[in-house]
């Protein structure tokens, strides 16, 4: 079974975001939950906040889209109507589908949202987050996306001036925060030195972050605490060993698979958020 989602905006009622061919779990995890919840929902890069959603449509299929899509042309070739500007073929894929919007949303935006929070602001944490970061610069720039529209300051150290400061003077000078995500992303390719001797295709390759996001995850981890710090990693990375009760979170594409979660982890940490 696919899943097929279409939202409409009332701040750009003529342009839709689609996103297709997705399992039950996403679909929820990404879709349905940040609904129920009133957080907003991330969908192509972009973060849609609730007030701004002026429709959500659900469709499910027993074939994906590769096989939805070719129909879709044929049929719109064939039509005697002509368009211009208007959806694009993913667009239709959704009204392909069996409509099971009702049945999977029950109420408003938010409507299981739990009892107002208390609203001190005592304990509340000031705007700041930490990127630590290697050589993967688009899912370095997801993430100051997403938490900027949030309403985060994202602090990544090589946008802080020098100052004539050593890296780690520089890092405990900007590192004044209530929590730090960590990207772990393949950017280093190793072995054990026992397969020096070996022919090249008989060593066992792990990929592996830098050296300085491994540290720089050491740090904030005893500085926060396990529970203020947030692994980002991609698909076939080598997380640090013996290393428990630390928060993962895989990302295969991009940052909307994980960004309810995240915001699930900020409002826990107290984090004011613009939702």
């Amino acid at each position: 079974m696919f899943y097929h989602v279409r939202i409409t905006q009332k701040s750009n009622r003529t342009y839709d975001e689609v996103k297709l061919d997705l399992s039950e779990k996403r679909l929820f995890s990404q879709f349905i939950e940040p609904y129920e919840q009133g957080d907003p929902i991330i969908i192509n890069g972009k973060t849609i906040l609730l007030n701004d959603l002026e429709r959500i449509k659900i469709a499910k299929t027993d074939e994906d889209s590769s096989k939805i899509l070719p129909v879709v042309r044929e049929e719109r070739e064939k039509s005697n109507v002509i368009v211009i500007g208007g959806p694009s073929d993913e667009w239709y894929v959704v009204s392909k589908g069996e409509d099971v919007t009702d049945e999977l949303i029950k109420g408003p935006p938010g409507y299981k949202k739990p009892e107002k929070e208390s609203e001190n602001n005592d304990n509340r944490q000031s705007s700041s987050v930490f990127i630590v970061h290697g050589h993967d610069h688009e899912l370095r720039n997801d993430v100051e996306i997403f938490l900027k529209e949030i309403g985060l300051e994202p602090i990544v150290l090589h946008r802080q001036p020098d100052e004539g400061l050593t890296i780690v003077e520089k890092l405990e000078k900007y590192a004044d925060v209530g929590y730090a995500f960590i990207l772990l992303t393949p950017d280093d390719i190793s072995f054990p030195v026992g397969d020096l001797q070996k022919p090249e295709k008989e060593r066992i390759l792990e990929y592996r972050a830098r050296q300085n996001v491994i540290f720089e995850f050491g740090y904030f981890v005893g500085k926060l605490g396990r529970n203020r710090v947030c692994c980002i990693y991609k698909e076939g990375t080598t997380l640090p060993s013996d290393i428990f009760g630390l928060l993962y979170k895989k990302v295969t594409t991009s940052i909307e698979e994980v960004g309810w979660s995240l915001i699930k982890e900020l409002k826990a940490a107290n984090y004011r958020l613009r939702l």
